[in-house]
């Protein structure tokens, strides 16, 4: 089920295509029981000391032949070594299971930048992505930047929605308790740059997952001048810890800067375009810049570049 969520999230919450992979699911620790947990205790071939009984508020359970029997706290398999202990006074190397039949439910808010905030019940046992699938995901306004988990009065935790849902990173899909909020910020710092020889050039907010051309596209296209086939994705460190630099083409990074290397990857927008070969796209994030360069041979260029030659031939000849 955890899968299914996940990609669920990946193509309703942030809108991206289906043939992203989905990632392994992360493995989950093992579930403590709790009041209100519909727990089914089975004896094999003693049908009569078999129950289905609901954990009650002061965490215990009644059995035939062995009475109470602590049951919040423990595991499921915990609870069926108690019971095969505690039975095994009466019946002759007895075979126990014990099944969870129903979870209990826990109330989680999830609010913020989502398309139906509120108060959901959940099962035990849910996470980040079953709460941001309850509230229908996130709104087209919602950076996928950090959101927070308050829980009770501890610091609120940081969870990276860019980790878990581009990047597929299970880490940050916490398990929820009661009583917890989830926040997802309007993170206005969400943008790309698009740069060079595009008909608008400048800031593209970047809502859900943003390929180089899209960017392109959502900047009025290139221009006359463009060489799509050179263009390139700088992708910064930390933001503000890169000065200005210059940085060449077909360049894979370069350094002299404070903090982590500036990556420059080249994007052949023409093959993308002309082609359809969409594996040569990116993927961008928050800070990326896109630059597309002028192409040398353009129209433009060349009758400049003409009409120099022909000053400097006729000086020659003088």
């Amino acid at each position: 089920m955890r899968a299914r969520l996940f990609a669920i999230g990946l193509i309703v919450v942030t809108g991206l295509s289906a043939s992203f992979p989905v990632p392994a699911v992360a493995e989950q620790p093992p579930y403590i029981l709790g009041p209100a947990d519909v727990v089914e205790v089975v004896v094999f071939g003693n049908p009569e000391v078999s129950r289905t009984v609901t954990v009650r508020p002061d965490g215990m359970i009644s059995l035939p032949l062995v009475g109470e029997i602590e049951a919040a706290g423990q595991t499921p398999e915990q609870l069926r070594q108690k019971v095969t202990a505690l039975i095994a006074a009466f019946v002759r190397q007895p075979r126990v299971t014990v099944i969870v039949r129903e979870f209990r439910r826990i109330r989680v808010s999830v609010l913020g930048q989502v398309s139906h905030p509120g108060v959901f019940e959940l099962s035990q046992g849910a996470a980040i992505l079953d709460a941001l699938a309850s509230a229908a995901g996130l709104t087209p306004d919602a950076g996928l930047g950090e959101a927070r988990l308050i829980r009770g009065t501890d610091p609120p935790i940081v969870i990276d929605l860019e980790g878990l849902l581009l990047q597929g990173n299970l880490s940050f899909n916490l398990l929820l308790e009661a009583g917890d909020a989830l926040i997802v910020l309007d993170d206005a710092s969400a943008r790309v740059y698009v740069l060079g020889q595009v008909t608008r050039p400048g800031v593209v907010p970047l809502r859900g997952a943003l390929t180089a051309l899209q960017a392109l596209t959502m900047s009025g296209g290139p221009t006359s001048k463009a060489l799509l086939s050179n263009a390139q994705v700088i992708r910064r460190g930390s933001p503000g810890a890169v000065a200005p630099q210059t940085i060449p083409v077909n360049a894979t990074v370069v350094a002299r800067q404070e903090g982590p290397p500036i990556k420059v990857m080249p994007v052949d927008l023409a093959k993308v375009i002309l082609e359809g070969d969409v594996a040569r796209d990116i993927l961008l994030r928050r800070g990326d810049i896109l630059y597309v360069p002028e192409n040398p041979w353009a129209l433009d260029n060349i009758s400049v570049l003409l009409g120099v030659a022909g000053n400097v031939a006729f000086l020659l000849r003088r």
